[in-house]
């Protein structure tokens, strides 16, 4: 076997990148904090993220839908899924409620059988203690790298050396692991993804942060598996949103690109150069305790400490807080549109009648510490990358956070002369690269070439501002 990388990992953390030789294979030493040691060998190949280099896949005429090809967008707060069909990637209905193709990342058991989506949403008031969410920010990560959410309603507990979930179920108190939680969710994407395509899905594409370990990793690899997918591949977000955009752009090589991906629950950043139409990874880096659902709270914080101490209401003694987060995604929404909203005081007293104003400069201003965080990042890729922000060509913007006004004025402002590009579906944008690179690993060949020259007329190219 000749060896091309040794790398070592102590506690996660890789203390050593040594080059060998011109070999094909990676090994991979993991140290954890007993001293126990594990080893992975990786055949280095042509999309492999461990060298950073991808093909781009192109837009061809005439995809081949019996492949299978699906791409899974496994996300915090919410979730997507696409499947390549004959003009490309189509998107899967996945919430029963909504009808919609985004499924909130929710699990109930407060029926025999446990429920996903917008009814556990809706049933959070009542219900909430039979309820989970924000997996994605527990799966893989020991209890003490947990920030805890005072707004949680199920416990984070120890168990031996595992952390679970303490949770109410219709047959009473239980625990269940992060990667059981998972499960459930990706084995109603499955049943969806099986139905819309009337055939048993085997294989999948499944986007992860790109600030995930490789504990992280394993675990969602154990989720998927549970659920009964036997080929798992992992996709860093932001290049998967990197491969959609590809599909539309006519990108030029020595091309620039950064990707800012600011998603329900973490903040991606990646830094990425196009030669010879080739995707090469400069750098990526991120927070995985900073998104959309970080801006809710800051709004909730405003508005309970208003109904506590103008209007005597306590919203963190009531079940009505459950309704006061929900109503601070809508509010955040709503600012992304227009200059100002409010809030119903009835909502949560009926003996009140009127409102709470907020404007989108007062939100801004108590975001504030958000836009700084994002700009450390970003500068941080940057300096990682050996490349100044006058160098950035294209600026592709991911992920719902970045229908922000205050997010895409932030990335003007940086990098004034670069072309920002957003889709009006920026929500979706994972799931359709993940879908390409799946149809890429399943055709088993290179389709850049394919049809290279024939008109871009799809759904996404229509929606570029």
């Amino acid at each position: 076997m000749l060896i091309t990388l040794l790398k070592i990992y102590e506690d996660e953390i890789e203390t050593e990148k040594t080059p060998i030789g011109k070999g094909k294979h990676t090994i991979t030493l993991f140290i954890d904090l007993n001293g126990i040691y594990s080893i992975k060998i990786i055949k280095t190949g042509e999309t492999n993220e461990e060298n950073g280099l991808y093909f781009i896949p192109k837009k061809i005429q005439n995809y081949n839908s019996e492949l299978n090809a699906i791409g899974i967008d496994f996300g915090t707060t919410e979730c997507c899924a696409s499947v390549i069909r004959k003009n490309g990637p189509d998107f899967v209905v996945l919430d029963d409620t909504t009808g919609l193709r985004t499924m909130p990342a929710y699990v109930s058991f407060d029926e025999k059988m446990p429920k996903c989506g917008q009814i556990v949403v809706d049933r959070m008031r009542n219900n909430a203690e039979y309820s989970v969410y924000d997996t994605k920010r527990i799966i893989g990560k020991d209890l003490e790298s947990i920030l805890i959410d005072p707004l949680w309603p199920f416990k984070v507990l120890n168990v031996g050396s595992n952390v679970v979930f303490g949770i109410e179920t219709f047959n009473g108190k239980d625990t269940t692991s992060p990667e059981e939680l998972s499960s459930i969710l990706l084995k109603h994407i499955k049943s969806k993804l099986e139905a819309y395509q009337n055939s048993i899905l085997t294989e999948t594409v499944i986007t992860i942060p790109s600030v995930f370990s490789e504990k992280q990793k394993e675990a969602t690899k154990f989720a998927a598996e549970i659920a009964g997918f036997e080929t798992i591949h992992f996709l860093p977000e932001p290049v998967a949103a990197a491969f959609a955009y590809f599909t539309e752009i006519e990108i030029p090589n020595q091309s620039n690109i950064l990707i800012c991906d600011c998603g329900g629950g973490t903040f991606d950043i990646c830094i990425a150069k196009i030669e010879n139409d080739q995707l090469q990874i400069l750098n990526i880096d991120g927070d995985s305790y900073l998104g959309g659902r970080d801006f809710d709270k800051i709004l909730f914080t405003h508005f309970s400490a208003i109904l506590k101490h103008k209007f005597n209401f306590d919203v963190m003694k009531s079940s009505k807080k459950y309704v006061l987060k929900q109503k601070c995604q809508n509010i955040k929404h709503k600012l992304s549109a227009s200059e100002d909203d409010w809030l119903d005081i009835d909502d949560f007293d009926p003996n009140i009648d009127g409102v709470i104003k907020i404007s989108r400069e007062e939100f801004e201003e108590m975001s504030s510490n958000f836009i700084i965080q994002m700009k450390d990042v970003i500068f941080q890729t940057l300096t990682k990358s050996n490349i100044s922000k006058n160098e950035i060509t294209y600026v592709f913007q991911v992920g719902g956070g970045c229908r922000m006004p205050m997010i895409k004025k932030m990335l003007k402002e940086i990098f004034p002369n670069s072309n920002h590009q957003c889709t009006l579906y920026p929500d979706w944008i994972v799931a359709h690269g993940a879908a390409l690179y799946a149809y890429q690993l399943k055709s088993g060949k290179d389709v850049r070439n394919e049809q290279e020259d024939k008109p871009k007329t799809s759904w996404l190219n229509k929606l570029f501002k």
